[in-house]
C-alpha cells in the first residue's frame, strides 16, 4: 500500500515547495504582467527531478481553423488536447490527466504555441499554484455572462496585432473582467491602442459605458 502513495506523496511534496509563481513576463503594449512558461517549468521541474518524478506529454487531438485577423492576412488558431502522465522513477506509478491549449500565427507555430500553453496550465492547475489571476473573482460575472459568453474572434485579434503573441490573453481577459469592462470596451481599448501606437501617441484607459 505504501508503494501505490510513493507518487501521490512526491506530487503532494511539489505542492509543497512552489507556493507561488512570480510574474515576470511583461506585455509591454497591454502593460500587465504574467506568469510565462519559462516561469513554470523552472520551479516545478527542479522539484520534480530532485523527486525523480518526469511529466511526459501526449498529443491526443489537434484542429486548425483560419482566422483573418485586422489586417486583413490570414493567421491559423490551432487547439489541442494534451494528455499528461507523471511517471515516478522509484515506484513505475504513473498518475495521467488531460487539458487543453490554443495558439494562434500566421505560420507555422500555431500547434507549439498551443502545446505550451497546455503545459504551462496542466502544471500550475495540477499543483494548483497561484498567480493572482481568479478568473471568478468578478461578483458579476454571471450578470455578464447572460450577455457574452464567447470571447470575440476580433479581440483576440487585436491583442495579438498589438502584442505580437496571445501570450498572457487569457490572464489580460480575466483582470478586465474583474475590473468589469465587457469584450465590447476591451475591443475599443485595443483599438485606441494600436491607432496611438500609429500616431506614437501616450495611452489612457478607456472610461467604462454604460
Amino acid at each position: 500500500m505504501s508503494e501505490e502513495r510513493k507518487l501521490v506523496s512526491k506530487l503532494a511534496e511539489v505542492m509543497k515547495r512552489v507556493r507561488y509563481i512570480q510574474k515576470t513576463g511583461v506585455n509591454d503594449f497591454h502593460r500587465y504582467k504574467y506568469a510565462t512558461e519559462a516561469d513554470v517549468n523552472e520551479h516545478v521541474r527542479e522539484v520534480l527531478a530532485e523527486l525523480n518524478v518526469v511529466m511526459i506529454p501526449n498529443v491526443k487531438s489537434h484542429s486548425v481553423r483560419e482566422h483573418v485577423n485586422a489586417k486583413g492576412k490570414t493567421e491559423y488558431i490551432v487547439t489541442v488536447g494534451v494528455e499528461f502522465t507523471f511517471y515516478d522513477g522509484d515506484s513505475g506509478e504513473t498518475i495521467t490527466f488531460m487539458t487543453y491549449g490554443e495558439g494562434q500565427d500566421a505560420g507555422d507555430k500555431g500547434t507549439y504555441k498551443a502545446i505550451t500553453g497546455a503545459q504551462k496550465y496542466a502544471l500550475m492547475k495540477a499543483f494548483m499554484i497561484p498567480t493572482g489571476d481568479d478568473p471568478e473573482g468578478d461578483n458579476g460575472v454571471d450578470e455578464r455572462n447572460n450577455a457574452q459568453t464567447e470571447i470575440p474572434a476580433t479581440l483576440k485579434a487585436k491583442y495579438q496585432l498589438g502584442a505580437g503573441s496571445l501570450e498572457g490573453f487569457e490572464e489580460w481577459v480575466n483582470s478586465q473582467l474583474a475590473k468589469g469592462y465587457t469584450y465590447a470596451q476591451m475591443e475599443r481599448y485595443l483599438t485606441e491602442r494600436l491607432n496611438k501606437r500609429k500616431e506614437g501617441a501616450g495611452d489612457r484607459q478607456p472610461a467604462k459605458t454604460t
